[in-house]
């Protein structure tokens, strides 16, 4: 049996005492007396030997405890470090900045993107009439635009857009798309006609600050319908059907069908062609006040008060169709584009004698257009549509950003001798110079110079042209740029 060390020191205790009794003679007891207080003593010793045993017991117990909470401690931390990092990992897919905030789950089935756009324009516009004259000089809000776009259950895509220009709110862009057939989707909403190269693009793309006057006059515009989608990587094409748009009485909106297509093969060192042609046929209202209708614009500046070709109200049209080319290039820095549209409006039978017998009355309209990056960029250019360049020094990294120049030549003829119809000529060169600061932010100014002849009709009964029908416009408009 092992004597554990409190018992030792018992034993040495009680032989000494002992030896200090037997040394003491006057003090020494009966031996049974001395035998009970050493049994007494040992029985004590081993009581405080046990409780020191169970002491030490538990002291190892609580020291295994603690060790452990410690273990899983330190495995908690681990653990936690670790689905930090994953979190961090997988932040970047889920959130990002640039240039604002998108968000997308892990599993990658919802999305959502804040998006807008800020155009802030500056224009002068002056022409040459001494009667009714105009020389004006003004700032806008072009645009001032703020939605949301992105993906529900993967398929789905949606798009939302308000645009709160000249303290109004207009809904733009308000759709859902469907996307999970093969090779086809589908749209619903409010969205473009499809039917031209700028106007399917957007103003944040288009290489001067206004389109090509002839999608203004025609009426191409946003309405609420049904569109099919289909392409490949080298082609696009689509078919839509429209009502009214979510500000038209719904009573008297009548309908829109439209086509569009575009080829674009690449071509050697990066270069890329464009080839497409669009159709739209539009119905008129039933009533006979829908059966009214305007062609006219204005010269190349929004901020101009004055339309100068101008067909009056032309009575008794119960539908218009457009036809339009286009067709672009773009090799390495420089670039061409082009476009052309005939437009027949479509006279009811009880209207032909106003228009010298005739059925329909025809007007046309189109431009041709250079431009070249002096800094050596490309025009953006993605699925039928301009994009934003890639700007190779952009001025937060202390560049000098992309510059780039363009030249244009625009015609818009709303006359038709036939049907006895003069709205005007309107000949316009434009030159324009374009400074992207980076991918989103542009700072654009454009001169014009336009032509105005043949304009004896809502121009002219306002006296914006001479007794000939004719003045010469110059306008100098300025843009600052920002989307995200």
């Amino acid at each position: 049996m092992k004597v554990q060390p409190l018992m030792k020191v018992g034993l040495v205790s009680l032989l000494f005492f002992s030896a200090m009794v037997g040394l003491n003679p006057s003090h020494a007891q009966t031996q049974e007396e001395l035998l009970s207080l050493i049994q007494q003593q040992a029985a004590l010793i081993e009581g405080l030997q046990k409780r020191l045993d169970v002491l030490e017991n538990q002291s190892q117990q609580n020291a295994a405890t603690v060790h452990a909470v410690a273990q899983q401690a330190e495995n908690a931390e681990q653990k936690a470090a670790k689905a930090e990092e994953k979190v961090a990992t997988a932040g970047d897919s889920k959130f990002k900045w640039g240039p604002s905030p998108t968000v997308k789950s892990a599993d990658g089935n919802f999305s959502a993107h804040v998006r807008g756009r800020l155009l802030i324009d500056y224009g002068k516009v002056k022409d040459a009439s001494e009667v009714g004259s105009q020389n004006r000089s003004a700032t806008e809000f072009r645009a001032a635009r703020l939605g949301l776009e992105g993906t529900a259950w993967q398929d789905v895509k949606y798009k939302f857009e308000v645009d709160f220009a000249n303290n109004e709110v207009e809904i733009k862009d308000a759709y859902a798309e469907y996307a999970g057939l093969s090779n086809f989707k589908i749209r619903v909403g409010q969205f473009k006609e499809a039917v031209s190269l700028e106007e399917e693009g957007s103003t944040r793309h288009i290489s001067l600050m206004e389109r090509g006057n002839f999608t203004d006059a025609f009426g191409f515009a946003r309405r609420l319908g049904v569109k099919v989608l289909t392409g490949g990587d080298i082609w696009t094409a689509s078919a839509a059907v429209f009502g009214g748009s979510i500000s038209e009485n719904a009573d008297d909106e009548g309908y829109a069908l439209t086509g569009r297509v575009a080829v674009f093969p690449k071509i050697g060192n990066g270069g890329q062609l464009h080839f497409g042609a669009s159709v739209r046929h539009r119905g008129f209202g039933n009533d006979y006040d829908e059966m009214e209708k305007r062609y006219r614009q204005r010269p190349q500046a929004h901020v101009s008060g004055v339309r100068y070709v101008d067909t009056g109200t032309l009575e008794g049209l119960n539908s218009d169709t457009n036809f339009g080319v286009e067709a672009a290039g773009i090799f390495g820095p420089f670039w061409v584009e082009s476009e052309w549209a005939w437009l027949s409006a479509n006279v009811a039978d009880d209207y032909v004698s106003d228009y010298n017998g005739q059925n329909s009355a025809k007007f046309q309209g189109g431009f041709i257009g250079a431009g070249w990056f002096i800094t050596g960029e490309s025009r953006g250019y993605k699925k039928g549509k301009f994009d934003r360049p890639k700007v190779n020094n952009p001025v937060m990294d202390g560049g000098m950003g992309a510059w780039s120049v363009v030249a244009r030549y625009d015609y818009l003829d709303l006359v038709d001798e036939g049907a006895d119809i003069f709205g005007g000529k309107q000949k316009t060169w434009i030159l324009g110079v374009n400074w992207y600061l980076n991918r989103h932010t542009v700072v654009k100014v454009n001169y014009a110079h336009a032509n105005i002849s043949e304009s004896f009709a809502g121009a002219y009964e306002k006296a914006y042209v001479d007794e000939d029908g004719k003045n010469s416009v110059n306008s100098f408009t300025a843009r600052v740029q920002v989307d995200w």
